[in-house]
């Protein structure tokens, strides 16, 4: 289990709310900041925490008799505690405890889906309460935490600083104004001035060689000059760097995320060495002009596979008898069994069993590979277009085969390079199982 915790990932877990939740948790009292709590032991004598002070607790998650999350048999979870933000979450709890207290929290789990997690509430937790134990371990006071951070950052300063003499050291090194040290450079064009477009690729790594970022396994990093990339050091070193030229460079820490590092990704007082390969420079003109050859030759590849698309759907219509015709967006819908029942209508929730085809009969995928049918509710967006087409056709165990233009199916997006890839007429096997 990771233990990378951090009170915003807790409160994930949590989302407390206190409409009707004196009706809902009649055995649990309202403390003064919001949180409904039940007591199993209270240690009056113990300490409390205040804000910015490190706490750490055990914790286990339950909604009726299920144990959703816990902390037994792992290490304790230890955050810095924050100001609650939004009534009765677990910052809020933990305010009210003192060390050696356990205790129970309340909370409605719609709002963890629905404010927290920006999703719908499954049915079987609408209205319902998720509990939470809490055994609040230890508190560290927010000086003793404030004083071990200046200890550590005072010695990670010390380090880099030794790190940073050394590159410094090299008589081929040079060091701008600023403090970015330069370990080489080569190319002898166009150099960025504000306005221009840079197209360039890098690695990043910090100086034990440790790789944190790397455009060479992705695509090139195309941008405006001027504004800034990464860090202030890096920004810098892209107006230094001449066209198909490359440098090679080490942005201290002061340029880029300086004593606080960034999302645990890199540490605080983290110099970066950069090696930086600067594809192009162009000015705007330039930029424009490249920008419309590209789109002019983007539009004629489009215009190919969409009349490549009309020749495989009318060829796949031929080679399989199908001789019903296409609806108005394209999509033939030919009926292999009728069902019983009302037809699904705009607005229904339905649930489909699908296998999907390209039309040179590869298979793709299936949601019998899944183990279960997929669920979804006709004009909320969820499903492809061609899909909810041909739902609003069928009653409960009706099944149909359609073929469908890309335009009501993927459209543009790559679903599999060799399967479907953009502009990719499907052929769909559907099974309506229930209609709510």
């Amino acid at each position: 289990m990771n233990k990378a915790f951090s009170l915003a990932a807790v409160s994930l877990l949590l989302l407390a709310s206190c409409n009707n939740s004196s009706r809902l948790f009649p055995d649990f009292e309202r403390e003064k900041n919001g949180a409904y709590m039940k007591f199993y032991e209270r240690n009056a004598e113990g300490e409390t925490p205040s804000i910015g002070d490190g706490v750490t607790f055990e914790m286990a998650q339950y909604f009726n008799d299920s144990l959703l999350f816990t902390t037994a048999g792992e290490k304790p979870i230890t955050i810095e505690l924050e100001p609650a933000g939004f009534v009765g979450d677990v910052a809020d709890a933990i305010m009210m405890m003192h060390v050696g207290d356990s205790a129970r929290l309340a909370v409605l789990s719609d709002s963890v889906f629905v404010t927290m997690m920006q999703i719908e509430v499954p049915e079987e937790y609408k209205g319902k309460p998720i509990y939470y134990d809490i055994k609040l371990l230890s508190i560290k006071p927010k000086e003793e935490i404030a004083a071990e951070r200046k200890a550590l950052i005072d010695s990670l300063r010390i380090v880099e600083n030794d790190y940073l003499a050394s590159m410094q050291a090299d008589p081929k090194s040079i060091v701008t104004e600023s403090g970015l040290i330069i370990l080489e450079k080569t190319g002898k064009g166009k150099v960025a001035q504000m306005g221009d477009y840079v197209d360039f690729d890098f690695v990043m790594c910090n100086m034990e060689g440790d790789t944190l970022m790397n455009s060479f396994d992705v695509e090139p990093v195309e941008m405006q000059y001027g504004e800034e990339f990464i860090s202030k050091g890096f920004t810098e070193a892209l107006g230094l760097v001449p066209s198909g030229g490359v440098m090679r460079f080490v942005i201290p820490s002061k340029l880029a995320f300086d004593s606080t590092g960034y999302q645990g990704l890199i540490k605080p007082c983290t110099p970066l060495v950069v090696r930086l390969r600067m594809n192009e420079v162009l000015d705007k003109d330039a930029y424009e002009k490249k920008q419309a050859r590209i789109e002019a030759e983007q539009e004629a590849e489009r215009e190919r596979l969409l009349q490549q698309e009309a020749r495989l759907i009318e060829q796949y219509v031929k080679d399989n008898g199908i001789e019903v015709k296409p609806s108005e967006t394209g999509v033939y819908i030919v009926y292999q069994e009728k069902g019983e029942g009302n037809v699904a209508q705009w607005g229904d929730r339905v649930t489909v069993h699908y296998t999907l085809h390209n039309l040179k009969g590869d298979y793709v995928e299936s949601s019998y590979d899944y183990g279960e049918p997929m669920t979804f509710t006709i004009g909320q967006g969820e499903m492809i277009p061609a899909i909810e087409e041909a739902v609003m056709t069928m009653a409960p165990g009706a099944k149909v085969m359609l073929v469908s233009p890309s335009s009501q199916a993927f459209g543009e997006f790559e679903v599999d390079m060799e399967k479907l890839p953009p502009y990719s007429p499907v052929m769909f096997e559907l099974e309506l199982v229930a209609v709510e």
